[in-house]
């Protein structure tokens, strides 16, 4: 399958929504994610040693996974769902009124469409149809390990920094919830709805790690040394450091 005419379109469709002010930085911030996370999917869909067709549609889906997040930005100013529309749904509805580059019949593009509309799920689906179980968990995988890059960036400072990117969070260098921890200490992952602070969401994509359906994802996220890093951008208390003994144990194992 050629991708330079489904990352043309993206980019138009990305495009489109720039307004020539400051916030063009985000745009073009999601756009490039859009292009990193199809380089993640092929890394881990070769790592696993998948191919043919599902795995290009796999591909396709990563491309096109957040394309709900220019139209949301453009009418809410922001990138958080609780306070716009569910981006994955905007995506969906963006590529049914899209003109898409021809070639596909509609039973793919509905595989694609479902991965779309899946990726942002705090779960996956236990009824999930067999055949759709790849698109799904892959572009998940590979949407994750790019936003600990763009969060890490972020919080290192090696970026520009914005609000909108960690979503208008309190940024109280000390101070995190009880619950995000439990969760992430437990196991298990985090509730967007407990978060109120900046250190919150460095918990939540802590957790993450324990989410990552795919061994090759997790080995990516360790090349990139993304949970050393995750942690070392938390207080340095003793209960964090409890915590970073617990989930480098885990996901060296």
């Amino acid at each position: 399958m050629q991708f330079g005419p489904h990352v043309a379109v993206l980019s138009r469709f990305a495009e489109s929504h720039l307004t020539g002010g400051p916030d063009d930085a985000l745009i073009r911030l999601k756009l490039d994610h859009s292009l990193r996370v199809l380089d993640n999917a092929g890394r881990i869909l070769s790592a696993e040693g998948v191919s043919g067709h599902m795995a290009d549609l796999t591909r396709l889906a990563a491309l096109y996974h957040d394309m709900g997040r220019f139209p949301q930005f453009a009418i809410y100013h922001t990138f958080n769902d609780r306070d716009s529309a569910n981006h994955a749904r905007l995506g969906v509805l963006a590529l049914r009124e899209t003109e898409l580059p021809p070639g596909l019949p509609e039973r793919d593009w509905r595989v694609v469409r479902f991965a779309v509309a899946q990726h942002n799920a705090k779960a996956i689906r236990p009824t999930l149809p067999p055949g759709l179980t790849l698109p799904v968990t892959v572009v998940r995988d590979a949407d994750k390990l790019d936003i600990f890059r763009i969060l890490l960036d972020h919080f290192e400072g090696n970026g520009e920094r914005s609000e909108a990117v960690i979503h208008r969070l309190e940024d109280a260098p000390d101070r995190y919830s009880d619950e995000m921890y439990q969760a992430i200490l437990q196991g298990r992952i985090g509730d967007y709805r407990h978060m109120r602070y900046a250190n919150d969401f460095k918990l939540l994509l802590t957790g993450w790690l324990h989410d990552l359906r795919y061994h090759s994802s997790l080995a990516l996220a360790l090349e990139r040394d993304y949970p050393a890093r995750l942690l070392a951008q938390l207080p340095d208390d003793t209960r964090i450091r409890r915590l970073r003994e617990v989930v480098l144990s885990r996901v060296r194992a």
